[in-house]
């Protein structure tokens, strides 16, 4: 059946080529002869067989039977005319052919074909527009509807021409585009069909209210987050929806959609360019085992792992339904390369058996107590976890002989203010000290900011509080964190693996930090809601342990760049090894004891720029 729906318009268009001709040829006879005798019809039959066959082929193989005639245009008409150009000549030499073989006088003239062709390229075009020129009637009648949404269309580029035809043409979508904009000024005043260009995008909120636009499509496949966020901000605080139309990655403007801007969008950056042969000369035919492998960041290595081709992953984590969804997730595509087991790394006996039953050439080691104010409230457990787990982990590859283990840091371990960060930089130190004394084990850390959309992140517990009408809990209007998506975090992970050598911390540029004020108001206005109108925004004060900026890099560490611009290399700082072994066998003695104060006094003296009081408790569990 859809074989039929597209052959029938080829038919359709060739048969009424054929009258074309038919008709061509008879018009410019009679326009040619002051009349016409029986001895010139007797001859076309012969002038309208040769047409055929020279039009026909011509158009066939000039595609002039291939696209979508309600969408018909300059190319096309360009197309059809050298085509009618080519026919013509063909029909001539046919002609002369025709004389050679049959000698006797044949009363057509050049001039007479030569009509003849402009004639027929005429009919044949005008019933091409014809076509696109009753659709259009059609679709803008059907559009008049109450129901139809009318829509301004952002970018007068391809895309924008696309999307205008697209919507046009398609009655049933109820959507009717009125205006154009575009920031190129010299089409401003021109038309795309019935739509104005009517300016930039300054002249949006002024378009949206003279036109009575319902929706704005940004049709702009490499908008940049600028243009998004302002687009967006006066689309709501006029009460108007906004989609886009295409994206960078879109090949074909055909299997583009229209879409809702996300969060990812709005603080996007210049992306990462990742070494896709260094990373996957790094993973394939390895065993890798990733700690934490159930979580956000561990989840999403293991996903990439895979698709580098490694020979074994082994997704280790003390979360069982972490470890059953990801295990559902992956089954299909990757059952036999896979396996699950359920452990902490705190248990050096369940590490040691894993490490035992596997010995992974990678380990990727992700898990981790992570929530500044869960930590805050048991900030013994995070010493556990965080210090003693990643030491566990450590010392099981080095018995094992691992190729190479990456630890999975934060930028809250840079000058930390709360237990979080302390325990990741004691972790980032005793991993670069093993480095030291480990022959066949490379250890190296890589350190990044907060993840959008992470297990227990700031956007999950601001889109549950915007879907329950707000407010949206803010700890301080000039609170600033660094953000990256989860898939930027692993490529990050992955080449930062392939690159180390050993004993480093690498970094990657993030950009700018973002307010997570901003961050709260964007989320408000992709859901359709204006900040502190709709949904209000409370500041809650900063509780134990915040600070209003994270760092990436201690003052006195080494900055020095890879050949990947987005990764950065920090020098470790010296320090003597022996005496750091002490230092974190005095920290795992205090665990003994009931009292924090000396757990504390053992961090301080392990993390000194650590400014903190070891008698907070908090109950908050959002880490904004």
């Amino acid at each position: 059946m859809n074989r039929l729906k597209r052959l029938l318009p080829i038919v359709a268009f060739v048969v009424w080529d054929l009258v074309a001709v038919a008709l061509a040829f008879l018009l410019s006879v009679r326009l040619i002869y002051s009349s016409i005798t029986p001895e010139l019809m007797s001859y076309f039959p012969l002038y309208v067989a040769l047409a055929w066959t020279a039009v026909l082929a011509a158009n066939a193989l000039a595609g002039c039977y291939g696209g979508i005639w309600r969408h018909v245009g300059m190319s096309d008409s360009l197309r059809l005319f050298f085509a009618s150009m080519a026919a013509l000549v063909a029909v001539y030499v046919g002609h002369r052919v025709v004389e050679l073989i049959f000698p006797q006088r044949y009363p057509l003239t050049f001039e007479t074909m030569a009509v003849a062709s402009i004639i027929g390229f005429m009919l044949m075009i005008g019933g091409r527009f014809s076509v696109r020129i009753t659709t259009s009637a059609s679709a803008k009648f059907s559009k008049n509807a109450s129901d139809t949404k009318r829509v301004l269309i952002y970018g007068a580029g391809e895309a924008g021409r696309y999307l205008y035809d697209k919507l046009t043409n398609h009655p049933g979508d109820k959507m009717l585009p009125v205006v154009f904009l575009d920031d190129d000024p010299s089409l401003k005043g021109k038309h795309i069909g019935s739509a104005k260009i009517y300016g930039d995008k300054e002249q949006l909120t002024e378009a949206i209210k003279k036109y009575n636009i319902d929706e704005v499509i940004v049709a702009v496949p490499t908008a940049d987050s600028e243009l998004l966020d302002y687009a967006l901000k006066e689309c709501r605080s006029l009460r108007c929806s906004i989609r886009r139309f295409g994206n960078i990655g879109d090949i074909d403007l055909n299997t583009a959609g229209l879409t809702d801007i996300n969060l990812e969008e709005l603080l996007r950056r210049e992306s990462i360019e990742l070494n896709m042969q260094t990373v996957r000369a790094f993973i394939e035919g390895k065993t890798v085992l990733v700690t934490g492998g159930a979580g956000s960041i561990g989840s999403e290595i293991c996903r990439q792992v895979l698709a580098f081709g490694c020979d074994k992953l082994i997704i280790f984590d003390i979360d069982e339904n972490g470890l059953f969804h990801i295990d559902v997730e992956l089954r299909e595509q990757f059952k036999d390369k896979y396996y699950l087991r359920i452990g902490s790394t705190r248990d050096v006996q369940r590490l040691d058996e894993v490490f035992r039953e596997f010995s992974p050439n990678i380990v990727f080691h992700a898990a981790a107590q992570k929530h500044v104010p869960m930590t805050e409230a048991s900030p013994r457990e995070a010493v556990k976890t965080n210090v003693f787990g990643t030491k566990n982990v450590a010392q099981a590859a080095v018995v094992n002989k691992t190729e190479k283990v990456i630890l999975i840091s934060t930028d809250k371990a840079v000058n930390p203010t709360n237990i979080m960060g302390a325990t990741k930089r004691i972790a980032e130190m005793s991993t670069q000290m093993i480095d030291t004394m480990a022959d066949e084990t490379a250890f190296a850390v890589v350190r990044f900011g907060n993840v959008l959309g992470s297990n227990g992140s700031v956007v999950p517990l601001f889109r549950k509080q915007i879907e329950k009408g707000g407010p949206v809990t803010v700890t301080h209007p000039d609170m600033r964190r660094y953000f990256m998506t989860i898939p930027e975090a692993v490529q990050l992970v992955l080449e930062a693996g392939a690159i180390a050598s050993g004993g480093e911390i690498l970094v990657l540029d993030m950009g700018k930090p973002v307010k997570i004020y901003d961050l709260a108001c964007d989320l408000i206005r992709l859901s359709g809601f204006q900040p502190d109108t709709d949904i209000k925004i409370e500041f809650t004060g900063l509780r134990p342990g915040d600070k209003l900026f994270e760092e990436i890099s201690l003052a006195e560490e080494n900055v020095k760049k890879t050949a990947n611009k987005k990764i950065f290399v920090l020098k470790a700082l010296g320090f003597e090894p022996s005496e750091l072994a002490l230092s974190i066998k005095d920290l795992e003695a205090s665990l003994e004891l009931e009292d924090n104060a000396e757990m504390f006094h053992q961090i301080k003296s392990l993390v000194p720029t650590l400014n903190h009081s070891c008698h907070t408790k908090t109950n908050n569990s959002n880490d904004n």
